[in-house]
């Protein structure tokens, strides 16, 4: 078992006052049959806007983990949570109440306030397997900085709508694939 000092049971605290049974959640976390995660519901306590992986790997510009937990804390400076056992894996950003409801489409969105439940690490759990905070909250309240998770989304989707570079050397025209002609050689 890992010795909790204040400051990690502060923040305990905090997440489990989130559930409607703050014990229960704790009791979650010790478990681990449950992947010591605890399901808390969204819209209590702070809300949470799920965003596509690729949308922060591409603002990131890399997938490794410490590079993008380096990125992440330099912009959003909030908690947020890397859900590893989904094929298709989304990060989790905490938000102050009401701050991002204008996130609406799949690759980022706001999980419904008080109706979804997510699957929230406990505090200390920092590594894969399953999910683990990428970067975990550091005191009671810290919380993403909304305007900067804004910033995170709209770089992400604007890297990945940018067509792809050209290659030096060679001419526009000629990048694109072709059908062969007939008879001709490929």
């Amino acid at each position: 078992m890992i010795k909790q000092t204040a400051y990690s049971r502060a923040v305990s605290d905090w997440l489990a006052e989130a559930h409607p049974n703050p014990a229960q959640a704790k009791a979650e976390w010790g478990d681990p049959s449950r992947g010591h995660v605890a399901l808390i519901p969204t819209g209590r306590t702070f809300d949470t806007v799920r965003v596509a992986a690729e949308i922060v790997h591409a603002t990131v510009d890399a997938e490794d983990e410490s590079s993008v937990a380096a990125f992440l804390s330099a912009l959003v400076d909030g908690p947020v949570i890397h859900d590893a056992y989904r094929s298709a894996s989304a990060y989790y950003l905490l938000v102050p109440l009401g701050s991002c409801a204008h996130h609406l489409d799949d690759a980022a969105q706001l999980l419904a306030p008080g109706t979804t439940w997510l699957g929230v690490p406990e505090p200390t759990r920092t590594a894969r397997p399953g999910a683990y905070w990428v970067l975990p909250p550091r005191q009671r309240d810290d919380l993403c900085i909304p305007g900067y998770v804004d910033q995170l989304i709209r770089a992400g989707r604007r890297k990945l709508a940018e067509p792809p570079a050209a290659v030096p050397g060679v001419e526009e025209g000629v990048q694109e694939c072709r059908e062969p002609q007939e008879g001709g050689t490929h």
